[in-house]
């Protein structure tokens, strides 16, 4: 076991307390010790903070916390602090890691750190299923430049054990990611103008066009509550940073003619989703449309 590498894992809080307990625990469990945990408290309640103090001292877990003292700056700001604090404490390896997940297997972060450091890998995820269903959220995924968006592959499907294969994949969410420090220094920080919602997408496309790949460990599975911070694609703040960040998206990074059927498909199809959606969700889309195209 590669203890002498010092893993950094980077978390970023936002009103769910309750989540915690099991975030701790599954910490707590792990068989890897030469870790730092960053925690980002973006909270508008005092709520989490003082939960996170009270559970790290409970459970003995190296924490350095940073609290926006009730400013949320979003998530990719916050991920970017993190960033900043574990490459000034010398981390060789950073895990960008929400905390809705649970992984009680002791050796979730041991088999990931063994793999990068034997295999010389820049980035690797784990299989990552949905709870309380437990079927497969992520195992693997790509990007798709026409539609500006990032699909997991087998999404829904049941899981089965020894059933997915290991590969690469030049697409894996932030909510569980680890990547070297030497990657971070050339790919660079997340994008803070997305404050929440494709931040993970920008960044895993830069990684693409600087040649890193997603390395997929099927041997480790860890569960994720998706939604529970944000309230997911169906709350007006889902709706809203989904629409206008897809749109900063393509007018970023997609280039020539591409970028042209990229809007054109994403605006279209907002469009016919606007026919079905609650009137919250039809203004919180319109608005986040316009808004894309300002930025």
């Amino acid at each position: 076991m590669n203890q002498h590498k010092k893993l950094g894992l980077v978390t970023v809080l936002f009103n769910s307390p309750d989540v915690l307990d099991d975030f701790f625990v599954s910490l707590s469990c792990q068989n890897y010790k030469h870790y730092q945990v960053y925690i980002i408290d973006n909270s508008t309640i005092p709520e989490p903070l003082a939960k996170s103090r009270e559970l790290a001292e409970r459970y003995q877990i190296p924490v350095t916390f940073i609290d926006n003292k009730g400013d949320n700056v979003g998530v990719a700001a916050g991920n970017n602090q993190g960033i900043d604090v574990a490459l000034d404490d010398n981390c060789d390896l950073v895990l960008f890691i929400n905390n809705d997940l649970i992984f009680k297997d002791e050796n979730v972060l041991s088999s990931l750190v063994n793999s990068m450091n034997s295999d010389a890998l820049n980035m690797c995820s784990p299989v990552i299923l949905n709870y309380p269903a437990k079927k497969i959220w992520y195992a693997g995924g790509y990007i798709d430049s026409i539609k500006a968006v990032a699909p997991h592959h087998s999404i829904d499907d049941e899981y089965i054990p020894n059933s997915i294969q290991r590969a690469s994949f030049d697409y894996a969410p932030t909510c569980f990611l680890m990547v070297t420090a030497a990657l971070l220094r050339k790919v660079g920080r997340m994008d803070e103008k997305y404050f929440a919602y494709y931040d993970d997408t920008d960044f895993l496309f830069r990684c693409n066009q600087a040649g890193y790949k997603v390395e997929l460990l099927p041997n480790v599975v860890i569960y994720h509550k998706v939604g529970s911070s944000t309230g997911g694609d169906l709350s007006y703040f889902g709706a809203y940073h989904l629409a206008r960040n897809r749109i900063y998206f393509i007018r970023k990074n997609i280039s020539g003619i591409r970028k042209y059927i990229s809007l054109l498909y994403t605006v279209s199809t907002r469009g016919i989703r606007l026919l079905s959606a609650t009137p919250e969700i039809s203004q919180a889309i319109k608005k986040g449309m316009a808004d894309g195209f300002k930025m």
